[in-house]
């Protein structure tokens, strides 16, 4: 399973209405994060087909953190195997914070797993960025976004 793409740099291609939805999930959420999971293959580098919003279930830090269900997920992940997909990472949102991962992010995050995030200013400016741990003890190494008409 290869995760790099041209030079060996991490690449996720996603599909343009799917990189849309994310950044409008983003927007509505304003000013609390939103989350969700994205779901694909690899073949060439990792191939976003879809996206699913999640519930942020952390209702006590609703502005700052995220919480999918694990029901949730579960359940993502098997309607996805079902249909030929996997997991391939997952997608928050930073209210008026930039689109970098934050300690928390780090600290919770997993190895090969996509984390995209989306920095929304002031309810309407939004930019993402992708980002991946490749090894347990490193930082977050910024992976490209390939948008894909």
């Amino acid at each position: 399973m290869s995760i790099f793409g041209i030079g060996n740099k991490p690449v996720i291609s996603i599909p343009k209405s799917v990189y849309d939805d994310m950044l409008a999930h983003a927007k509505e959420a304003y000013p609390h994060e939103c989350c969700g999971v994205v779901v694909g293959g690899c073949m060439k580098g990792k191939i976003v087909f879809e996206s699913h919003r999640a519930k942020n279930i952390n209702l006590e830090r609703a502005n700052d953190r995220y919480l999918i269900d694990s029901k949730e997920l579960h359940l993502i992940d098997r309607m996805s195997r079902t249909q030929g997909m996997d997991i391939l990472g997952f997608y928050h949102s930073h209210p008026d914070h930039p689109d970098r991962p934050s300690e928390t992010d780090r600290e919770w995050g997993q190895v090969g797993y996509s984390y995209i995030i989306v920095s929304v200013k002031g309810g309407q400016e939004v930019s993402a960025r992708s980002w991946i741990i490749e090894d347990e003890k490193a930082p977050f190494t910024e992976e490209k976004i390939k948008i894909k008409e």
